[in-house]
């Protein structure tokens, strides 16, 4: 399969891209600085802006599938997510393409906590509405237009996010984060995501993965 990667520059972009790579897939990535690309001598390399609609589209042209693994670099208030999906689905759209596949975050726009502990649920309730305020609220924002869209998504929601080696054992649920649950590493992510580009168990979905 033919696989565009957004967002393959960061931690779980990486792993995304080695693990597709692996699974037999023909990727792209597309990235600012083509320096920072991950395994340089076995994807094609796409030099672009996600805020760019023109050059997002292109760079679609020709791909099966979508993987996106963009994310907040800070705390800070942003629409990177919101204004990067924005071209994404039109420049899916525009070339044809049905295929989308969403790193998210586990309660920016629907409740992971149907599962967890009182105590789990107060801590999160407090992150969200303090240090992860606008992370979640850009979040949100790019799962809405996910879901208002006509692609074949999937929306994946891991709880904190690990640089610990893969395990290859882990639990998804559908409905909430698995109960007592909090944390995941990204090569799992990453296996989990590149595993629905042939599995078709979860489009129109929003799976949550945990430890």
């Amino acid at each position: 399969m033919r696989v565009l990667i957004f967002g393959a520059s960061g931690g779980t972009g990486r792993e995304l891209t080695t693990q597709a790579l692996a699974a037999g897939h023909s990727v792209t990535v597309f990235v600012r600085d083509p320096a920072t690309a991950p395994e340089p001598d076995r994807v094609q390399v796409v030099q672009g802006d996600v805020l760019d609609a023109a050059s997002v589209a292109a760079s679609l042209a020709g791909q099966d599938a979508v993987l996106s693994a963009l994310g907040a670099r800070s705390l800070a208030k942003s629409d990177l997510l919101e204004r990067a999906i924005t071209n994404i689905l039109a420049g899916m759209k525009a070339q044809g393409v049905r295929r989308l596949i969403v790193l998210g975050a586990s309660g920016a726009l629907h409740d992971p906590n149907r599962y967890q502990s009182l105590t789990r649920k107060m801590l999160f309730a407090v992150l969200k509405n303090t240090m992860l305020k606008y992370p979640m609220r850009d979040s949100a924002a790019q799962e809405r237009l996910i879901e208002a869209s006509d692609v074949e998504y999937t929306v994946v929601h891991p709880p904190r996010l690990l640089d610990t080696p893969f395990t290859g054992k882990y639990r998804v649920q559908v409905d909430g984060l698995p109960p007592n649950s909090g944390e995941i590493a990204r090569a799992d992510v990453a296996d989990f995501m590149v595993k629905q580009l042939v599995d078709r168990t979860f489009v129109h979905g929003g799976p949550y993965i945990a430890y």
